[in-house]
């Protein structure tokens, strides 16, 4: 009998969840479970009828605790120059749909790089975040210290990655790093029921309000690209279908009040 799938995947009503299935490892993130997430990422760049993702682990222990140090531990040093983790969660980051890490429980190093690198977090209270890499004589090197210090800023970002402190849920979210923290019920279900708001949204506009935000914070973005992007959203016939019922409404006193946005 072979090896379990080391991610499992289903899809229910266009959204898809990514399942990391290693808890014997606390789901540790082995160089074989990278390439797999990056082949499934391929793949669902070219399925347009996907309209979101969602990454969370198997078990009630951790989302993923980082890599598998197992495999680090006598790495060439060359081998790091690949970027291959790099790689794949800029491709997870640029994803033409909304993406949301539903954190189970702990999500460490590199498990907190892939949940950094969705567009929203959710997590259970007793997880716990960080980059604990310094104390092993390494850094975070999959994206981990750019898109921290894109939240949290020089200050924060420089002390927990050199301390490698570890927040709880609750810290995390009240720095924004977490969007929402799920005091009852399942953490996979409260990610569905977010997912299903942005599912709500036309699905161009939230694709270029993703793409933007994510240029800016990389420093790629001026005004001219959102203005461009902005642009674009008026060949969507979604726009047209929206801005119209919107003033059908306002004219039958629905949403008296309200003024429609100017931008």
């Amino acid at each position: 009998m072979g090896e379990p799938a080391a991610l499992l995947c289903e899809t229910n009503e266009g959204v898809v969840l990514v399942t990391v299935n290693r808890p014997e490892r606390r789901n540790a993130l082995s160089r074989s479970v990278w390439l797999e997430l990056r082949e499934l990422l391929t793949e669902l760049q070219s399925r347009p009828e996907t309209e979101g993702m969602i990454i969370t682990g198997a078990g009630d222990r951790a989302f993923a605790a980082g890599a598998d140090v197992a495999e680090l531990v006598d790495r060439p040093p060359l081998v790091a120059l690949e970027g291959l983790v790099q790689g794949i969660l800029q491709q997870l980051q640029d994803l033409p749909f909304p993406t949301i890490a539903a954190l189970n429980g702990h999500a460490l190093g590199g498990g907190w790089e892939l949940a950094l690198a969705c567009d929203l977090r959710v997590a259970v209270p007793h997880a716990r975040v960080g980059f604990p890499e310094v104390g092993l004589g390494i850094i975070p090197g999959a994206g981990g210290t750019t898109r921290l210090l894109q939240h949290v800023g020089v200050g924060r970002a420089m002390e927990w990655i050199l301390t490698s402190r570890l927040l709880d849920a609750s810290e995390a979210a009240s720095y924004g790093l977490i969007n929402k923290v799920i005091d009852h019920g399942d953490v996979v279900d409260a990610a569905r029921a977010l997912m299903s708001e942005l599912q709500a949204q036309p699905r161009l506009a939230v694709r270029l309000a993703k793409l933007m935000v994510n240029a800016t914070a990389r420093g790629g973005a001026g005004p001219e690209l959102e203005r461009l992007a902005y642009t674009l959203t008026f060949h969507s016939s979604e726009r047209s279908e929206r801005m119209h019922r919107f003033l059908d409404q306002r004219s039958k006193g629905a949403g008296a009040g309200e003024k429609p946005a100017d931008s």
